[in-house]
């Protein structure tokens, strides 16, 4: 347990205000630091990254990258669902939500108050957890919920999240898995010392407040995973891959059992165990001195006693013999997922086996890319390792065509493992592997977030630091005799295979338990709260994008626009060509891009195209979307002429074979029909209907007579005719702009010239006379619910309100819909909600909303959603913490040399000036709650709503729903042309 707070606890809450006010003031007293560095100066080390160590074991990873004027914070824990008692499995996922439920100080108007109830709410918890009586147990749930009533009064939901909105936040999350929970969040430079007083409470003196509302939020996420159908399968492969380890044992989420009947108890005594200095690292990326921060750093977490670290546990598993067969049930697309059991990923062989994966599949020229998905000898196939502590499992999974048994598709992926058994794989693909490793690891460097991903994931591992970045290098040693003899070390015996058939599974019945509103008051807040917010900053000033110094634009030829950007940080490029005619002008061009990809050229053939694509280390993408075709490859520059020259021989002569087509043909076929199972493409479907009736991309695609009529010629000739048309180049790089000129100049010229794209095709959203529900009736655990409808057309004067609005009602986990929908009442995992300005001039606005909920919660969630977009709760709190929010992302908004080409092109085809975020950041400031009101008044209140809704009918409240609109229940035929 935690231990309680001693008596004089009102004097020791003066004494941690005090002592913020004179953190302000106190200077640096490294004399007295308690912290030492643990690793050396390591030229190899592109990030420079120095690692300390408190003296009460809390490790410190930090990294300097000055190109955003932000820092990367994450702060990692070596315990994760491996370590759920048996009785409480999906402990540590829940405690990790209510790690954010605030402090002694924070998040509570007065925590001595509160405290006893909150104590009481324990003992509730742990009597309902030993009861097995139903009755008895229904009674102690409703003292819960009594008693939870009387600890809200004192409470202040989500403040943490406030707070840290307030101080522009972005990616505020955590994450739990096998032996890792991660706490991250992405703050502007000049916050640091504010992140550092708020992590350093929140670990220390943490207070597992509002649990009644968050077990059901926690129950929602739940459901997510019975209707998700890569976790039916890979939940029941794993129980059988580890018969003994939580790996296959305990899912991260938890059983249904142990969810609705948690022990606070356990929680408790989990977090002593397990959230101990010794056993977590402080990880950083950004704008920051590493020597400042270190000591910043150790001012505020070194008064974090030191405890025991946990002693690692152990279970042995017997090898595997022979193959091992589960079937599970999912009304979808059937597949096939084969596991082997592999080392840990600190085993001398881990790195053969990532190998392994690679020359299996590498998404270009792996034996299963080429072999099985080039060839289509199934709809689709691939591998992907997982590499944890203690042990780790290689999974080959494959999608059958119609007809195909799945045991067909299970001989296919062995025959490739076999390959690499014998040694039959090609010698070049080792070191063509090798550079995709480099090329990823350079584009990694990049990001903060990634950045920090690295060092988190080392120490996590329990690695070395100089071990982790050498690990490419060690690769780059292994021989192909190396990789032969892991893969028969570890692939020539026992395995499991999982096979999902297409048939309904059966879904829990869980009853919607009685849980009352809590009220949310937004004026509420800490004393903790209002000093941290009080502390001074220095201002950063806003970066704009400024032509001719950020980014170039010439003709590069009549009809072609090309737009430079410098790459200042490394060697990798990536260019796009943009072409204006999408599948709205013609629906062939899906099937099109598809064919391209299983295509060659005139001197090389499909597989030997992706061959070359490999070795130059070159990805290459082509996709249709409703308005335009992007065309795009990324690579090294010093093979971007090679790879420019390749793609020009594949966009103005592809190749296949006939049969090549007729079998796309088939798979396209399935795919359609599998797609019409797919709750998530069941719900865009529905959506789109509701939005634009006959005009929804469903209905406008290809029907399948005119999908099987389609030729080589009408596809190929599609593709070839894109360059006929104007069209743009956008090139990131560090090739001079001259030479990028020259060598795009290498391509066929055209007597012709080029012919102007057609006009832009609008779509308007439907505007009945009334509120109407469309509803798909679909067996599964959750409602997908989605609101709309259109407003006018896009107006650069109403950007700063829009930004304003959607920030204040839906803004993150502060946001009125969160706090609301999921905060107050329970109600969904997920809800969100934005009014989306059009892509372009002209384009109509649309505002969407969107919540996932257990399907018996479908008309109470939609009643409690529909309220919040008529009647906005206004609070000039909230609406302060919101413009700090807007106007911090302003002035730290600095668009990455990634980015800005993608910007430029999005504000010309809104025709603004270049660059409209100074002149909106000024707007904002000028802005208050009442503009905001008056804008959810003018375009929000009183409106008809298009309600779409996917779930199973029999769950909810019919007539209540109608109270929504009136209903009509849609069949298949309604939404899909095929």
């Amino acid at each position: 347990m935690i231990s309680p707070p001693p008596p004089t606890h009102a004097n020791r809450k003066s004494i941690l205000l005090v002592a913020i006010a004179v953190v302000l003031v106190t200077p640096s007293f490294s004399a007295l630091a308690g912290f030492k560095r643990i690793n050396q100066p390591n030229p190899k080390d592109p990030m420079a990254v120095q690692i300390y160590q408190l003296d009460n074991g809390l490790t410190i990873y930090l990294t300097e990258n000055h190109e955003t004027p932000r820092f990367e914070a994450q702060i990692a824990v070596r315990a994760g669902s491996k370590q759920d008692p048996a009785e409480s499995t999906g402990l540590a996922h829940y405690l990790e939500h209510m790690l954010f439920k605030g402090t002694t100080h924070l998040g509570t108007l007065n925590y001595e108050e509160e405290k006893p109830h909150l104590d009481r709410i324990t003992g509730l918890y742990e009597k309902h957890f030993h009861e097995t009586d139903a009755e008895k147990r229904k009674a102690i749930y409703a003292e819960i919920n009594q008693e939870s009533q009387l600890a809200a009064q004192y409470e202040i939901p989500n403040e943490m999240d406030k707070l840290y909105k307030a101080m522009g936040e972005q990616g505020l999350n955590a994450h739990t898995w096998h032996e890792e929970t991660v706490y991250q969040v992405n703050l502007p430079k000049n916050r640091l010392e504010q992140w550092a007083i708020i992590e350093s409470q929140r670990f220390q003196h943490p207070v597992f407040r509002l649990f009644q509302p968050e077990l059901e939020i926690v129950y929602e996420e739940k459901n997510q995973t019975l209707d998700n159908k890569e976790a039916v399968i890979e939940f029941a492969v794993n129980k059988l891959l580890f018969k003994k380890h939580p790996y296959g044992q305990q899912t991260t989420i938890g059983e249904v059992e142990h969810l609705k009947n948690p022990s606070l108890k356990n929680m408790y005594e989990f977090f002593e165990k397990n959230y101990v200095p010794g056993n977590m690292a402080i990880v950083i990326s950004g704008d920051i001195d590493a020597r400042k921060t270190i000591e910043l750093i150790d001012r505020h977490f070194s008064a974090w006693k030191a405890k025991a670290v946990p002693s690692p546990k152990t279970w042995d598993e017997k090898p595997l013999q022979g193959a091992e067969r589960v079937t599970v049930k999912y009304k979808g697309e059937e597949y096939a997922l084969l596991a082997f059991r592999t080392p840990g990923r600190n085993d001398p062989e881990a790195e053969a086996l990532k190998l392994v994966d690679m020359i299996l599949n590498n998404a270009t020229a792996g034996l299963i890319d080429l072999n099985l998905n080039q060839q289509q000898k199934v709809r689709r196939a691939g591998s992907s390792p997982e590499l944890n502590n203690d042990y780790g499992a290689e999974y080959l999974w494959g999608i059958p065509k119609k007809g195909q048994p799945l045991k067909d598709v299970e001989d296919l992926l062995l025959q490739q493992l076999e390959l690499i058994r014998k040694g039959e794989f090609e010698d070049w693909i080792i070191p063509a592997i090798i550079t995709d490793f480099k090329k990823n690891r350079k584009a990694m460097l990049e990001s903060d977030e990634s950045r920090v991903a690295m060092m988190r994931n080392a120490f996590l591992a329990f690695q070395d630091w100089d071990h982790a970045i050498g690990e490419i290098d060690r690769m780059e040693k292994l021989t192909k005799r190396d990789i032969v003899r892991a893969a028969n070390k570890y692939f020539n015996g026992g395995y499991v295979a999982g096979y999902r058939l297409d048939e309904q599974q059966e879904i829990p019945k869980i009853e919607k338990p009685k849980i009352d509103k809590i009220d949310i008051d937004p004026t509420r807040q800490s004393e903790f709260f209002k000093r941290v917010l009080a502390m001074k900053v220095k201002e950063i000033e806003p970066v704009w994008v400024k032509p001719g110094q950020d980014y170039r634009k010439v003709d590069q030829a009549e009809g072609v626009k090309l737009y430079y950007a410098r790459n200042p940080l490394n060697d990798l490029f990536a260019l796009t060509i943009s072409v204006e005619i999408g599948t709205r002008r013609d629906n062939r061009l899906g099937a099109a891009t598809q064919l391209l990809d299983k295509s060659g050229t005139k001197r090389f053939t499909a597989e030997q195209l992706k061959k070359e694509w490999y070795k130059l280390g070159t990805d290459f993408s082509i996709g249709a979307g409703d308005n335009e075709t992007t065309i795009s490859i990324a690579g090294l520059d010093e093979n971007f002429a090679a790879s420019w020259a390749l793609l020009i021989d594949l966009l103005t002569g592809p190749t296949a074979e006939p049969g090549t087509l007729e079998e796309l043909k088939k798979i396209i076929l399935v795919q359609r029909e599998d797609a019409k199972k797919d709750f998530r493409t069941l719900t865009s479907a529905v959506a789109q209907y509701n939005r634009y009736g006959t005009d929804s991309p469903f209905l406008r695609a290809l029907p399948n007579d005119k999908l099987t009529a389609l030729t080589l010629e009408d596809l190929h000739g599609l593709i070839k005719s894109l360059l006929t048309y104007r069209h743009a180049i956008t090139y990131t790089g560090s090739i001079p702009m001259d030479k990028v000129e020259a060598i795009l100049k290498q391509r066929p010229s055209s007597a012709e010239p080029l012919k102007p794209t057609p006009p832009y095709k609008f779509l308007r959203v439907a505007a009945p006379g009334e509120s109407r529900v469309y509803l798909f009736d679909k067996e599964m655990a959750q409602s997908q619910v989605r609101i709309e409808f259109g407003d006018g057309e896009y107006n650069e004067a109403n950007v700063p309100p829009v930004q304003l609005f959607n920030d204040y009602f839906s803004g993150g986990m502060s946001g009125i819909v969160f706090q609301e929908l999921r905060e107050a009442r329970a109600l969904a995992y997920s809800a969100y909600a934005v009014y989306s300005n059009g892509s372009r001039k002209d384009e109509q606005n649309v505002m969407v909303g969107g919540i996932s909920c257990q399907a018996d919660k479908t008309p109470e969630a939609l009643d409690a959603f529909m309220d919040l977009f008529e009647n906005l709760p206004t609070s000039p709190e909230r609406f302060r913490e919101t413009r700090d929010s807007v106007i911090s992302r302003y002035r730290t908004g600095k668009i990455g040399f990634r980015e800005i080409l993608g910007s430029v092109r999005s504000w010309e085809r809104l025709e603004v000036p270049i660059d409209p975020r100074k002149e909106r950041f000024a707007k904002v400031r000028q802005l208050g709650l009442d503009q905001v009101v008056q804008f959810q008044k003018q375009h929000l209140k009183g409106r008809s709503r298009l309600i779409s809704i996917v779930g199973d009918k029999k769950k909810f409240d019919l007539e209540r729903l109608k109270k929504a609109g009136a209903i009509t229940e849609l069949q298949l035929k309604d939404i899909f042309v095929f």
